[in-house]
């Protein structure tokens, strides 16, 4: 969005403009000034040639001009090259001895100052180009580690104000990167051993630079899994009072990204109880969501996610998946089926897919290509719109950059400028829970006697190996689909939590322990009647009923801790509380403001969760309205989501398309059924009616009637 940032340097501000722009420039004037000569000396009558006006022309460089001219009426040409010249020649050559001494400057400023992220990557950029962009933008001091510096990305992050320091010998290199200093390192190369080489000279260099006790953060991107692990196991034994390496895989991130984001139920076909999930490809990413979603999906009524995934050469990549997760089949049916993923067969893949397995609750589609699958992803949708069927979310795989306006209900996902933020990478931003979560498994060992080092896991979080944070991740981002499962949210703020009846508890124990079973299989142990790490047996791999007492209250305590780990990590879990709205038609929208303050007042241990027809002004006008103040929201749609976008005005329509996108859930009705009608503990409605659970707003948003009021 707009040109590039000036580059910024304690108040020195440049435009950052292109040597070929100046100098383009003084061309112009130039060719201004040649022309304006000869008409000038043809007005005064004196005989010139061509090659004396651009003399002439060159020498107003240095500000000389003819005196036979001076005090004559001068053609405007020659005017502006008079003025135009002098100063474009001091900005060309300003801009040049800028460029020449701007490294060595901002390199002496990062030296000083500390704080900075030190960046390098692949040749052509990709995720390293993206992190310095969104490390610049945000004001953060950025030094890039560069493999080539006439590489196009590295002379965009100079120009917006980054330092560089050439690789040439890394061993070499890395002591000019101020380690002493450094907030963390990004090795994001998309080969591993690229990364792995920068990774070791960083560590020598910081071990020799870098305070003991203030560890530098290196983020090393490393995608493949296999890989990881035995890269995890040969920087364990570093020293980690000065270096500490992190490892990232985009895939996993952006599989996390999109499950946290979009949950499975987040779209519910009412009748259908079927979860079946569409995929159109298959790559890392996919693969990842699905494990994912396999070993954190837990359902009240016992029915997992099922995944039918289409694409050519899928026996083969079926083989490859079995070998890798061997347990994978044990938690839902995967089923790989070979299929052309092209937009011309799109319509009759959903037809076969619908016949065997129903409609699906979300498709998933990753082609490599953006082209090609957003080509595939609107095929998707003009299927659903030509069936006049609500269309489940549409969850594309974009890389690049993209217009989020590409249609109600299609939700790219993936984008590199999303994984390559640093908080991204480092994942702080949602790991306070699974910190938490982990500090109390370590309190739970050390009281039977287990001490720090004692095994991988018994590590603090600083030091805990990558695949051991994973597993906490996925405890705690199942916390949500855990809730959502009774009917509850995670808010943020403190204040009292979520009471479980024993029912409740028991229901989430046992999806605890499903959950913890899950994770096992999909990593590949199985059940043995003694624990065995290296043959990776366990003997409470069993269903849930088959445990001891003893094992079941461990899951019952996991459950029960839940409200201390929440309020940790500076959140709690409310039970919801559904007002669903009566359609008002075009009757004007209150300002919510004040049923919000006393459905705060009169329910505290309560989640508003708003529930209404897109398709009505009213209820749009009303959603959006508490949307805006941060309450949840629902939908229901009888028709295809853009079908009804397009009957609307440009604004209502832009409305409508940001309550899609952020609705915590969509509820698909069939036409003519009045399942709205039957739905809420509360209602809000437009008129007074005989409804006892009815909400009633004047048109200045005061409450005019209400279940609490007399």
């Amino acid at each position: 969005m707009g040109g590039k940032p000036q580059t910024r340097l304690s108040g020195l501000h440049l435009p950052p403009v292109a040597p070929v722009v100046r100098f383009g420039a003084m061309g112009v004037a130039f060719l201004l000034g040649t022309w304006g000569f000869a008409q000038a000396y043809a007005q005064a009558g004196i005989a010139s040639t061509l090659m004396q006006d651009g003399l002439r022309a060159l020498r107003l460089i240095v500000g000389s001009f003819p005196l036979v001219l001076e005090g004559r009426d001068l053609p405007l040409a020659l005017n502006i090259a008079r003025w135009a010249l002098p100063l474009l020649t001091f900005w060309s050559t300003a801009a040049l001895a800028w460029e020449q001494v701007r490294n060595p400057l901002r390199l002496a400023l990062i030296r000083a100052r500390g704080g900075h992220l030190v960046i390098a990557g692949d040749a052509d950029g990709g995720v390293a180009a993206q992190a310095a962009t969104g490390a610049l933008a945000d004001g953060r001091r950025v030094l890039i580690w560069a493999q080539d510096r006439r590489a196009t990305w590295i002379g965009d992050a100079l120009e917006a104000g980054a330092a560089e320091v050439q690789q040439d010998a890394p061993e070499d290199s890395a002591a000019s990167l101020a380690l002493d200093k450094a907030r963390a390192v990004l090795l994001l190369a998309s080969e591993a051993r690229a990364n792995i080489a920068l990774a070791s000279a960083v560590l020598a260099q910081a071990g020799a630079v870098r305070p003991a006790g203030d560890p530098l953060d290196v983020i090393l991107r490393v995608d493949d899994p296999d890989l990881r692990r035995s890269i995890e196991q040969r920087f364990a034994q570093g020293d980690r009072r000065t270096a500490r390496v992190r490892l990232a895989a985009l895939p996993d991130i952006a599989a996390r990204q999109l499950a946290l984001a979009r949950p499975i139920d987040g779209f519910v076909r009412v009748g259908q109880s079927g979860r079946g999930v569409l995929v159109i490809g298959f790559s890392p990413l996919i693969e990842r969501f699905v494990l994912r979603t396999l070993a954190g999906g837990h359902y009240r009524d016992g029915g997992k996610p099922a995944f039918a995934i289409h694409l050519s050469g899928a026996a083969e990549a079926e083989g490859a998946f079995r070998a890798r997760h061997p347990g994978a089949d044990a938690l839902a049916p995967v089923r790989f089926v070979e299929a052309r993923t092209d937009p011309a067969r799109v319509a009759v893949l959903i037809d076969a897919h619908v016949a065997a397995q129903g409609e699906p609750v979300a498709i998933l589609i990753d082609l490599a290509d953006d082209d090609r699958a957003l080509a595939v992803a609107l095929a998707v949708d003009a299927r659903y719109r030509a069936a006049a069927l609500p269309a489940p979310p549409i969850h594309v795989r974009m890389a690049g950059a993209h217009d989020h306006r590409i249609g109600a209900g299609l939700l790219p996902f993936g984008a590199m400028a999303d994984l390559a933020d640093p908080d991204a990478l480092l994942q702080d931003r949602h790991d306070a829970l699974a910190r938490s979560i982990h500090d109390f498994y370590l309190e739970g060992r050390f009281t039977e006697g287990e001490r720090i080092g004692a095994r991988a896991s018994m590590q603090e979080w600083e030091d805990l190996p990558e695949s051991f944070r994973d597993d906490n991740r996925l405890v705690a981002d199942c916390y949500s689909l855990k809730l959502r499962d009774i009917g509850a949210r995670l808010v943020d703020g403190d204040g009292p939590g979520l009471l479980l009846d024993a029912d409740e508890l028991e229901q989430l124990s046992r999806a605890e322990h499903d959950r913890w079973m899950a994770a096992k299989l999909v990593q590949g142990w199985t059940h043995g009647p003694v624990r065995d790490d290296a043959r990776r047996l366990h003997p409470d791999i069993v269903p849930y009923d088959d445990l001891s007492e003893a094992i079941k209250d461990l899951d019952r305590e996991q459950v029960r801790i839940m409200a201390r780990l929440l309020s940790a990590s500076g959140r709690r879990a409310l039970r919801g509380l559904t007002i669903a709205l009566t359609p008002g038609g075009d009757a004007v929208a209150a300002d919510p403001a004040a049923v919000l303050d006393a459905l705060a007042t009169r329910y505290p241990d309560r989640a508003p969760i708003f529930l209404g027809d897109l398709a009505d002004p009213w209820s749009r006008a009303m959603l959006a309205a508490v949307q805006a103040r941060g309450a949840l929201v629902q939908l229901t749609l009888r028709d295809h989501a853009q079908a009804i976008l397009d009957g609307l005005p440009g604004g209502a329509a832009r409305v409508a398309a940001e309550l899609i996108a952020a609705a915590d859930r969509i509820h698909a009705v069939p036409p003519g059924d009045d399942w709205l009608a039957a739905q809420g503990e509360l209602r809000l409605a437009a008129t007074p009616g005989d409804d006892a659970r009815a909400i009633v707003l004047a048109p200045d948003g005061a409450i005019l009637r209400a279940p609490w009021i007399g």
